[in-house]
């Protein structure tokens, strides 16, 4: 959904809570902090430990962080360790009409940025075996001030996601091993 007033920063907070049981009270604080222009995207826990967790959201010009300020100190009691925000520039962002069910989070910092080779389009053919799901959100983002690195946030109609891999062709299993951090929301 095109805008005339483009997303300009991705901003990613990701903490580790006290006890995978405060999951459900983190995500109900995130969940109740104020929206910003892009709609709230719910709190992601990580496919591999649930006590790590992710918070993103996507700023316009002008917008400013003091949400996430309150936010902050409104989850602390139940945080064990928070780590530095990190911020992304906009590759791609863009949204359907209708906001989506889940949400599916990949992070890494390796690979390199640098350069613009423009991807080759696409006739639809390759290789969709016809188990494909509506998206309705696609955030891509590069770090601001590395060249390495890539933030990946899927939005979907299905509802969330309960295992540790499923038929949308993320490598769940290894994620870890291959360097990237998956989140996803879950049924609380």
């Amino acid at each position: 959904m095109p805008t005339d007033d483009p997303i300009t920063v991705l901003v990613l907070q990701e903490f580790r809570l006290r006890a995978a049981d405060d999951a459900a009270a983190a995500a109900r604080i995130v969940a109740a902090s104020p929206p910003g222009i892009e709609p709230a995207i719910p709190l992601l826990t990580s496919i591999e430990d649930r006590r790590d967790v992710a918070t993103l959201r996507a700023l316009h010009a002008g917008e400013m962080s003091e949400t996430d300020t309150v936010e902050r100190a409104d989850l602390d009691h139940l945080v064990s360790s928070w780590a530095a925000p990190k911020h992304y520039g906009p590759r791609v962002t863009e949204r359907s009409q209708s906001p989506p069910s889940s949400f599916r989070l990949a992070v890494t910092e390796s690979g390199i940025n640098a350069g613009s080779a423009a991807a080759a389009p696409s006739d639809g053919s390759g290789g969709n075996d016809g188990s494909s799901r509506p998206i309705g959100l696609v955030w891509i983002g590069a770090p601001v001030g590395t060249h390495a690195g890539l933030l990946v946030l899927l939005g979907g109609y299905d509802g969330p996601h309960e295992g540790g891999s499923d038929s949308s062709g993320w490598p769940l299993p290894l994620s870890r091993e291959l360097g990237v951090r998956i989140y996803e929301n879950r049924v609380a």
